[in-house]
């Protein structure tokens, strides 16, 4: 009898561990996408204001820009849509 009992409860702990590591990873991805959708709301929101007012706001964000650890391929494409 305290056999199966014992039983029961690994069978119930790798159920739980396996749920926590499904869990862990459904958050890590949720944190993922919502990362990337502030990076989109936030992106366009800074371009819309930059057209309206490049003056201003239009030269900080090219300065954020210049001093931010962008890759290569990212600045390169920046400067050929004018933005570095």
């Amino acid at each position: 009898m305290d056999k199966r009992k014992l039983e029961a409860l690994q069978a119930k702990e790798a159920a739980l561990k396996t749920a926590i590591a499904a869990e862990k990873v459904r958050q890590q991805q949720q944190k993922e996408r919502d990362k990337a959708r502030l990076a989109s709301i936030i992106g366009l929101a800074l371009i819309e204001v930059c057209d309206k007012q490049p003056e201003s706001v239009g030269v900080m964000v090219r300065q954020l820009l210049s001093a931010s650890s962008l890759r290569e391929s990212d600045r390169a494409f920046l400067a050929g849509k004018g933005w570095c």
